[in-house]
């Protein structure tokens, strides 16, 4: 897409939009079918970066209890209580966690 430059001379060129770094939420049941994925690996690692592992092994592609409670521990690390830090992940706490996409 082009936006014509001021003064009606000729169109500059808008940057491409860049893919995010980011691996975009799956959905909350995509974790309660417990998933094996390398995007449970990823997101499993970013939380043991983040100083919430509750892994005594792991983390790894299968979604485990583990995985539930380091997750649980983020949520409370950002804010939330009750039933909002019960370990499964919704889309305001997956994109704070900035789960890098799998290689």
């Amino acid at each position: 897409m082009r936006a014509w430059a001021a003064g009606g001379g000729a169109p500059v060129p808008r940057p491409a939009p860049q893919p995010t770094a980011y691996e975009p939420f799956p959905g909350a049941a995509y974790f309660k079918d417990s998933p094996s994925s390398p995007v449970v690996t990823a997101m499993g690692r970013r939380l043991v970066a983040e100083g919430c592992s509750a892994y005594a092994d792991g983390p790894g592609p299968r979604w485990t209890d583990a995985d539930r409670q380091s997750y649980a521990k983020w949520q409370r690390k950002l804010g939330f209580s009750g039933s909002d830090a019960d370990g499964w992940p919704g889309k305001t706490s997956w994109d704070a966690l900035k789960v890098p996409h799998p290689s």
